[in-house]
Order: structure tokens, then sequence, then C-alpha cells
């Protein structure tokens, strides 16, 4: 049986007994996680009237020119058209960038003061339809019930959750390069003109 033994202390190094793999700890001396990563947010600034036009990103994030982005989350939330209705919601990716278009673009907040700046080109949502790079393909899609604005007639609204990073040994949707970019679109024109609020968080190293 060898034993490995620190040169600095009297550490030994463990060995499970189960798996027989060394355990190594993903914290530093202070607590906090070295596998953490630097993470971002940004967001709608109120609930808005998306460009409706099928096929062209309504909302969207474009890479970075000196980082690798992930994109780990998307939320759509506060979705109501003037009835009730079925929509489908996609999650696109692009390898082209997209231009024109009227748009906000969203800010970008570190979720710690010591993570940099982000780096992300943009995060835009589109009341007007911008012309869209080229599609990969869709990622993931989720059929929203949007309630009525009507309050009486509303009832709840739910959130429209699309999680990329809660499997540990899985990626969440990378973006290489400032002509690539992640966003939602309608593979449907919706029945009526909606009103949603989204959000989105991702890391960039």
């Amino acid at each position: 049986m060898a034993i490995i033994k620190s040169g600095a202390t009297s550490d030994n190094l463990t060995i499970d007994p189960i798996s027989k793999a060394s355990r190594v700890t993903l914290y530093s001396i202070d607590g906090t996680c070295n596998g953490q990563k630097s993470t971002y947010r940004a967001s709608t600034l109120i609930p808005f009237v998306p460009a409706v036009t099928i096929n062209i990103p309504w909302f969207l994030i474009e890479g970075s020119t000196t980082k690798t982005i992930t994109v780990k989350r998307i939320a759509v939330s506060g979705a109501t058209l003037t009835a009730v209705a079925y929509l489908a919601v996609n999650v696109v990716k692009f390898s082209t960038a997209a231009s024109g278009g009227t748009a906000t673009s969203a800010p970008m907040v570190p979720m710690d003061s010591t993570f940099a700046a982000p780096t992300a080109a943009f995060v835009k949502y589109y009341t007007a339809v911008p012309t869209p790079g080229t599609i990969v393909g869709s990622i993931a899609t989720n059929r929203c019930l949007f309630q009525a604005t009507v309050a009486a007639a509303a009832g709840l609204t739910r959130d429209y959750v699309f999680d990329f990073g809660d499997m540990p040994e899985t990626k969440g949707i990378v973006i290489r390069g400032v002509a690539q970019g992640v966003g939602l679109i309608w593979p449907v024109v919706p029945a009526s003109t909606p009103t949603i609020a989204v959000d989105i968080e991702w890391t960039e190293e």
C-alpha cells in the first residue's frame, strides 16, 4: 500500500474505500468553491411585447470576443395574451450574428462584485424583428399556456424554465466567438399579441 504525504504538512492523500479513487476537495481554504465560474444574469427591465415573426429571435444573447460563454438557464414568465392560448417557445442556437431590428439591451450583471465585467456582446429583447443569423438548430421547446390579460380571467401565470445546468456531468449551451448566439423564437405565430418577461443566466471563462 502506498501512502502519499504532503511535503508541507502531515496530511495524507485519502483513498476512498469503496470507489478506490483519491478524494479531492472543490473548496479552497476560505471555504469558497474552486469550481466556481464567473456567473452573470440579465433580464428584461419590464414585461414587454415581443416581435411575433416566426423563426426569428425576439430574445438573444450573443457571444464574446475574449471568453467562452455557457448559457445555464433561461426563464420566461408573466406570459399573457388577450385570450388564453397555448404557445410554443423554442430555444435556438445561431452560428452567425443577427443585425438590425428594434431592441432594448438588458443590463448584464455579475453575480459577485469580484467577477470581471461581462464580455458577452449583448443580451437584447426585440419589439421589431432583427435580420436573424444562421440557425444551427432548436435546442429546447416548451408548449406554454399563456393566460389572459384580463385579471379576472387570467388566474396565475407560471414560469417556463429552460435549465441547461442542472446536471453536473453535462454542459450548458456553449457560445464560442462573437458571431454565435442563443435566442428564443416563436415556431408558430402567437394567437394574439403576447406580453412576457425573460431572464437568463450564463458563465464566462
